[in-house]
């Protein structure tokens, strides 16, 4: 069995800290690293980075180092923290193991505006004044624990997820594909997936889902007059579970799946559409080839 010996292995940790003042703006875009924050009671902005690369050369360990440096500016108008895509340094042949990451605490008054390309995203914490808290991501996965008033979330192809720890305002999610998932609610959702499941939990006001394919879920606690949900989705099944009380109205459409209600309406002679008696709240669920389950 062939074995690689590696003639240059390479570390180096990062550890910075900036004094900041509530309200600041904290732009970081972490590129291929695995980029981890972390809301705290502090005053400042603490940054602790591990770079770790393995070389046949050890001028290659080092580029590779280099190329994967944060670069950090802090600026008046906001903090800047970026990590170059290694391909703008030509790369970087060589490097047979290498590991990133990316380990960002700011306090619970920050601003945060965070993005990857293919590194994973990992938040904890509340960020009471992030209106809204901005996650994006090409082709890495978002993981969000903890509250903010307003979420967005962004990727290509990597899944979201959100665990409120209590319903948020207002929840956005667009993926083109990847699974969306968001458990502890929110009083306005909006979310638009190419494919890939969306489940969302907890709801407490109007929603709106569109879907290429893929299942979608939705669950809420409480509902107005005046509420709407809408979810439009070619093939996939849509299961809506309303809260005690519901009476609701509108339509459900299917072209060639199964529509199943547990409340009263009517359904249409040429099949395919049932029309609810209710009021509250007010649904439009049309979907191509999938089944739709209303309880």
């Amino acid at each position: 069995m062939a074995t690689t010996l590696l003639a240059a292995e390479r570390r180096e940790l990062i550890q910075q800290t900036f004094r900041t003042d509530p309200g600041r703006l904290v732009l970081i875009d972490a590129g291929p690293l695995d980029l981890f924050v972390r809301a705290a009671d502090v005053p400042e902005i603490r940054i602790n980075a591990e770079l770790a690369a393995g070389a046949l050369k050890e001028a290659q360990a080092l580029a590779w180092i280099e190329a994967h440096r944060p670069q950090i500016e802090d600026g008046a108008d906001a903090f800047r923290l970026t990590v170059p895509e290694a391909r703008r340094f030509g790369l970087l042949r060589g490097v047979v193991a290498s590991r990133a990451r990316l380990e960002v605490v700011l306090p619970f008054r920050a601003l945060p505006d965070l993005t990857t390309s293919s590194g994973n995203l990992r938040v904890e914490g509340e960020f009471p004044d992030a209106r809204p808290l901005r996650l994006r991501t090409a082709s890495g996965d978002v993981f969000f624990a903890g509250w903010a008033p307003r979420v967005e979330l962004r990727s290509t192809s990597g899944s979201l997820e959100v665990r409120a720890s209590r319903p948020l305002e207002e929840f956005l999610a667009r993926s083109a594909s990847g699974n969306v998932a968001l458990a502890g609610g929110a009083r306005l959702a909006r979310c638009d997936n190419g494919s890939g499941s969306v489940r969302l939990h907890a709801l407490a006001g109007p929603a709106g889902v569109a879907t290429t394919s893929g299942n979608v879920t939705l669950q809420f606690d409480s509902l107005a007059v005046g509420d709407e949900i809408r979810v439009t989705t070619s093939s996939g099944r849509v299961s809506v579970m309303l809260p005690p009380g519901a009476e609701p109205g509108g339509t459900l459409a299917s072209s060639r799946g199964e529509i199943r209600s547990s409340y009263g309406g009517e359904a249409s002679q040429e099949g395919g559409r049932f029309v609810l008696f209710g009021r509250k709240p007010l649904l439009t669920i049309t979907t191509t080839s999938g089944r739709i389950d209303l309880s």
